[in-house]
């Protein structure tokens, strides 16, 4: 089963992804970073129009429906972090930190074992999901390999892999064909589900299908910006971008249910 992610940065991109049906909407700031965090005003924006709604993402004009989204929020790296965490609002199921800088597994464990308390004091139903770089070396932090283990040895139930610098080079550029075979042995070993981003393309879906590698949710947001954008990432969000991934993904598996 596969789900797809997409990255939104404001209220109207929220409800252009609503109305796209995609699975899980993650709130992300793309002018500041591969996870900087939009205003937390934001946040509790989307969380007032999930309550207005009843709880489930079902737009009352129009009759815009995404029953089974889940909200997800990029909570900056591990120097940030602490600044906002504390103000993610209940409705959120997932919440990411980056793990720039930190390049010993100790340290690192100490930042997850951190964020899930305060999460869990905060918000019950909020998942810490852990994220590797794939381009560790200058993000200055562990390998993705290794973060894989360490989040399996901790029990955690996803893994993210992006990257750091949004320079073009993505995680297919970066990482090997065996390197992505070994992540998903040890995600599958732990029972553990795993996301890949980092300049994601429609078309790597395909490819990375042909050669046995099935990420369980693609995540997204320069693919699905306007193409004929020179800002990448940065641009607005393109319906017929939307539609293609979630068509594609929607290929490969059904929605995901909640509870």
């Amino acid at each position: 089963m596969r789900d797809l992610l997409v990255s939104v940065r404001d209220i109207a991109e929220f409800e252009q992804a609503i109305a796209a049906k995609v699975q899980i909407i993650d709130f992300k700031e793309p002018n500041h970073g591969a996870l900087a965090a939009v205003d937390p005003l934001v946040w509790h924006r989307a969380s007032a129009i999930v309550v207005a709604w009843g709880g489930a993402l079902m737009h009352p004009i129009g009759k815009l429906r995404s029953k089974h989204s889940l909200l997800s929020a990029a909570l900056g790296e591990s120097e940030d972090y602490g600044k906002i965490i504390d103000q993610l609002p209940q409705t959120f199921r997932f919440a990411k930190v980056g793990p720039s800088g930190i390049d010993c597994p100790k340290r690192l464990a100490r930042l997850w074992r951190d964020a899930h308390h305060r999460l869990a004091c905060r918000n019950a139903a909020a998942e810490l999901v852990p994220v590797a770089y794939a381009d560790h070396q200058l993000a200055g932090c562990v390998a993705p390999e290794r973060i894989f283990q360490l989040a399996a040895e901790l029990g955690f139930k996803r893994c993210l892999i992006d990257t750091f610098e949004k320079n073009g080079a993505g995680s297919l550029d970066l990482l090997s064909f065996d390197r992505f075979v070994r992540l998903q042995r040890i995600a599958e070993a732990a029972n553990m589900k795993w996301s890949l981003a980092g300049s994601m393309r429609l078309e790597s879906v395909d490819l990375l299908n042909s050669v046995g590698i099935h990420p369980d949710c693609f995540a997204v947001r320069g693919d699905v910006c306007d193409p004929d954008s020179k800002i990448g990432r940065r641009g607005k969000l393109n319906a017929a971008r939307l539609k293609a991934w979630v068509e594609k993904v929607g290929l490969l598996s059904s929605p995901i249910q909640l509870g």
